[in-house]
C-alpha cells in the first residue's frame, strides 16, 4: 500500500475514533455507534457507510474486535469493589492430564517434545481458563443490570459494483446477481468455473450472471484474450472462445487466438483478426479493470453478489475472492434471494 494510502486511513482512523467516544472535558462521551455521522454537507448526512471502502471496513472491524476483548475487563474493574459476586483473580489450576490431554489432541508431537511444550501448553490454557471466567462474570453483571453496554458490530460491507459491458447470462432483469472479475490464464480462474456452471445450473433465470476481465500482469498474454472474447462477442462467438481458453490457459498467443476462432468457426475470420490485431478492445478491458480495483479486487477470481438494478446497472453486495466452495455462493445468492430489500 501507498504511503498516502496509509495516511489517508490513519486520519480516517482516528475522525472514526474521536467521533465513536467523543472524550472531551467539556462534554459527556457520545453513545458508540457502528455508523457515525462524518460530516454534513449543505444538509445531508454522510455516514461512515457512505465512505467505506474495503479497507475502512477491516480497520473498523479491527477496532471492534479489539473493544470486545477489553471492554468486559474494563467493566469488571470496575464493578469488582461494590459487588462480590465478582472476582477478576479466581485461582486456575491446570493439572498435567489437561495438559497432556492437549498435546495429543492437538497433534503437537511434529512441533517439539511434551517436556519442551509443556510449559506453553500450561500458560495457554490458563489464559483461556481466565477468559472463559471473565466471560461468565461479564454474562452475570449483564444479567443483573450492573452494566448497560453500546458496543455493536460494524454493518456490513457493501461493494457498488458497475456491471458495464459484462457478458451476461441467465435473466437479465434478475434482483439478483453473480458478478465476476478474472483472468483466463488464472488456474484458479478455471477451477472455479465447474462451481460456476453448477451454481448457473441450479439457478438458471432466478439470477442474472455477469463476466468482466481483470487480466493479471504477470500473465503475459491474459490481456489479448480477454481483447480476443471481445472480438468474438462481435460474431456471438463470446462463450465458446471463453470456454476454449480456459481450457488452453499456456497457449494464448495471438496466433493461438486466431486458431480457436478457426476451431469455433467465427463467420468472418478477417474482421475477427483485425479486432484482434487491432487491439479493438483494449479500452473496454482497461475499464474492467479500473471498475475492479475501484471495488477493492486485487486478485482472481473476484466475484459480487448481491442486489442487481438493470436500470442502473449496479450490483450492491458482498465481495468475495477465490476459487470458492459451492456453498459459499449459495448461502449469498439466497441471502438475497430471499431479501426484501
Amino acid at each position: 500500500m501507498k504511503s498516502q494510502q496509509k495516511l489517508h486511513i490513519c486520519r480516517f482512523l482516528l475522525v472514526t475514533l474521536l467521533t465513536l467516544f467523543a472524550l472531551t472535558s467539556h462534554a459527556a462521551p457520545l453513545p458508540y455507534q457502528s455508523n457515525p455521522l462524518l460530516a454534513t454537507v449543505e444538509g445531508q448526512a454522510i455516514t461512515l457507510d457512505d465512505v467505506k471502502t474495503k479497507a475502512i471496513h477491516d480497520l473498523t472491524l479491527q477496532l471492534y474486535q479489539q473493544l470486545q476483548q477489553r471492554l468486559p475487563e474494563v467493566i469488571l474493574e470496575r464493578l469488582q469493589p461494590h459487588h462480590k459476586e465478582i472476582d477478576l483473580n479466581p485461582k486456575i489450576t491446570v493439572s498435567e492430564q489437561q495438559i497432556l490431554a492437549f498435546y495429543k489432541a492437538k497433534n503437537l508431537q511434529s512441533r517439539g517434545k511434551y517436556q519442551a511444550l509443556a510449559p506453553q501448553i500450561r500458560k495457554f490454557l490458563k489464559g483461556q481458563l481466565r477468559f472463559e471466567h471473565l466471560q461468565n462474570q461479564y454474562g452475570l453483571a449483564l444479567e443483573k443490570g450492573w452494566v448497560t453496554t453500546h458496543l455493536a458490530p460494524p454493518t456490513d460491507f457493501l461493494v457498488r459494483a458497475k456491471v458495464g459491458t459484462a457478458y451476461l447470462q441467465g435473466k437479465s432483469n434478475a434482483k439478483v446477481m453473480l458478478l465476476e472479475f478474472s483472468d483466463y490464464q488464472c488456474p484458479f480462474c478455471r477451477r472455479a468455473r465447474s462451481t460456476i456452471k453448477r451454481v448457473m445450473d441450479r439457478y438458471q433465470d432466478r439470477i442474472s450472471y455477469g463476466y468482466r476481465h481483470f487480466p493479471l500482469s504477470f500473465h503475459t498474454e491474459a490481456d489479448e484474450a480477454a481483447i480476443a472474447v471481445e472480438c468474438a462477442r462481435e460474431q456471438d462467438k463470446f462463450l465458446e472462445l471463453h470456454e476454449l481458453l480456459y481450457e488452453n490457459q499456456k497457449a494464448q498467443t495471438l496466433s493461438h487466438l486466431k486458431q480457436y476462432a478457426r476451431r469455433i468457426k467465427i463467420p468472418n475470420l478477417k474482421e475477427f483478426d483485425e479486432c484482434l490485431e487491432s487491439e479493438r478492445y483494449r479500452s473496454l478491458v482497461d475499464q474492467d479493470m479500473d471498475d475492479a480495483s475501484e471495488i477493492g479486487i486485487t486478485g482472481t477470481p473476484g466475484f459480487v453478489i448481491g442486489r442487481y438494478n438493470p436500470k442502473t446497472k449496479v450490483v450492491v453486495g458482498d465481495l468475495l475472492s477465490g476459487a470458492l466452495p459451492y456453498q459459499n455462493f449459495v448461502e449469498h445468492i439466497e441471502k438475497y434471494l430471499n431479501s426484501d430489500s
